[in-house]
């Protein structure tokens, strides 16, 4: 399995726009095959922060996820900055409270 996840940054008074507009291209991802889960979600803390989050079952179909989002016609939304990382996980297990 594997994890993509971290944060971009857009002036605070863009991202309800970003997310917005960004709205059908998470509807698809979670559509694609291997998709577990992909989330763009606004912070609750930072008006400019945007959280991102995708798991995904193999390497193949993130890679399948990637290439289409280098299709024409994609918005691209002015980012001031990004810090995304990706993570190898071998196993997990639900969280005992």
């Amino acid at each position: 399995m594997l994890i993509v996840a971290g944060k971009g940054y857009v002036e605070p008074e863009h991202r309800h726009a970003l997310l917005a507009g960004l709205e059908a291209s998470v509807r698809e991802a979670r559509a694609e095959p291997g998709c577990l889960d992909y989330v763009v979600a606004a912070d609750p803390v930072e008006p400019g922060r945007v959280n991102v989050y995708e798991r995904w079952v193999s390497e193949d179909h993130l890679a399948a996820h990637l290439a289409t989002m280098a299709r024409p016609g994609r918005p691209t939304p002015a980012v001031l900055g990004m810090e995304i990382a990706r993570y190898e996980i071998s196993g997990s297990q639900p969280v005992q409270m």
